[in-house]
């Protein structure tokens, strides 16, 4: 069902939200209203909405909630840390979360954050509870196994799951991953690498790369129209000669070489590639790889694709001023799930958040760039294109602006 939201901006908020093209096209919600300082919701800003919570944090506090204690519930499953707080990209979760909520909940929204405990023995618990209270999302940034007992427990029995952790594989019914990881990035690079498609692609991986991972980046590539060749990995201590012995038939087959990893070690297996002196292979990295391996001569013009973090700077300066730390890209993607629940509530009631509405084929503009989820719960996203040139990522193609 289509829907708008209705948003109350003064004139110079009007002028910057041309300027940065919001658009509710064909019942999309595009949600960055709120990033700028002068939008209007009841107040103005974060300081006048709901209790007029300075989302002053309690570190400790055993229930957290933010908001409009009458309001629709989402609650946040997270993780503390060994002293007791929240840290990391946990706290950064939470932090952007109570910002989104301050921003855009417009007195509809209550934010609870809940902690969950080592392994899966307290999810059911905390999954169960907040279908007792009548929560209509779970947001959470939690470890492979606990994601995994969410998602493994019936959708009649709890909301739908928004994870903002590592994409899982094989999602259960009404479960939705927003983050993008290494290998929506090396999908896009290789789309980009070879935008005809029809080329033929092989992967290198590290060696501990789960079966999982490799079945999802297998199809991914496959379904970009391209001839997957196969995969290869390489140990963290492989020398340069030791990966291309090891991988050779792999490297020499292939017009596009994707390479996935995190450490210094990806520079390494880029030289073994580059020894092998295929004539015009394309390389592709990740948004994963360290910035440090940017400096190796292999690596130049490799194609990077990462988010499109353009938008994040709308909030950029408040995140800052009311947490006392930089945005994070988990608190961007957390700031971007409040904005996709309130943007629903708001338009059409707490009912809203179906997956029908979660999967409008038009998608959602946030300050992570242009997504939306296709039937698997897997997000799609509209991604920068970037080439490595003189050990710096360069960008060479803006996202488009629609699916």
């Amino acid at each position: 069902m289509p829907f708008a939201i209705s948003l109350s901006l003064n004139p110079l908020t009007e002028r910057l939200a041309r300027r940065w093209n919001w658009q509710l096209a064909r019942g999309a919600v595009l949600m960055l209203c709120a990033g700028l300082a002068g939008c209007q919701m009841d107040g103005v800003g974060l300081e006048n909405n709901g209790k007029k919570d300075d989302i002053k944090m309690p570190s400790t506090a055993i229930d957290e909630s933010y908001g409009n204690d009458s309001g629709t519930e989402i609650t946040l499953l997270l993780r503390k840390g060994t002293a007791g707080l929240y840290e990391g990209p946990a706290r950064d979760v939470r932090d952007g979360a109570v910002l989104g909520v301050g921003e855009l909940g417009n007195n509809q929204i209550r934010l609870r954050v809940k902690n969950v405990g080592p392994g899966v023995a307290g999810v059911a618990a905390q999954v169960a509870a907040a279908k007792g209270r009548n929560a209509v999302l779970i947001v959470s940034y939690l470890p492979p196994a606990e994601t995994a007992a969410i998602a493994a427990i019936p959708a009649t029995q709890r909301p739908p799951l928004l994870n903002l952790a590592s994409s899982m594989a094989a999602t259960g019914t009404d479960v939705f991953n927003l983050a993008s990881d290494e290998i929506d990035s090396a999908t896009e690079g290789t789309k980009a690498a070879g935008p005809g498609g029809h080329k033929k692609v092989s992967a290198l991986v590290p060696a501990d790369f789960s079966q999982a991972d490799s079945t999802r980046l297998s199809n991914a590539l496959w379904n970009s129209g391209n001839t997957f060749m196969g995969l290869g990995r390489y140990n963290a201590n492989d020398q340069a000669a030791d990966i291309l012995t090891k991988n050779r038939p792999l490297i020499q087959s292939a017009e596009i070489i994707v390479i996935l990893g995190d450490t210094a070690q990806v520079g390494v297996v880029a030289s073994a590639v580059r020894s092998a002196a295929i004539p015009a292979q394309a390389m592709v990295g990740t948004n994963k790889w360290p910035q440090s391996a940017y400096s190796t001569p292999a690596v130049t013009g490799a194609f990077v694709a990462t988010d499109d973090t353009q938008s994040s700077g709308l909030i950029a300066e408040r995140y800052q001023r009311h947490f006392n730390h930089p945005l994070t890209i988990y608190a961007s993607y957390s700031y971007d799930a409040m904005a996709i629940a309130s943007g629903l509530i708001r338009s059409q009631g707490p009912l809203a958040i179906t997956p029908a509405n979660l999967m409008n084929k038009v998608g959602f503009r946030g300050t992570t760039g242009l997504f939306r989820f296709n039937a698997a719960g897997v997000v799609e996203r509209k991604m920068v294109i970037n080439k490595i040139d003189g050990g710096k990522l360069k960008v060479t193609t803006q996202p488009s602006q629609s699916f």
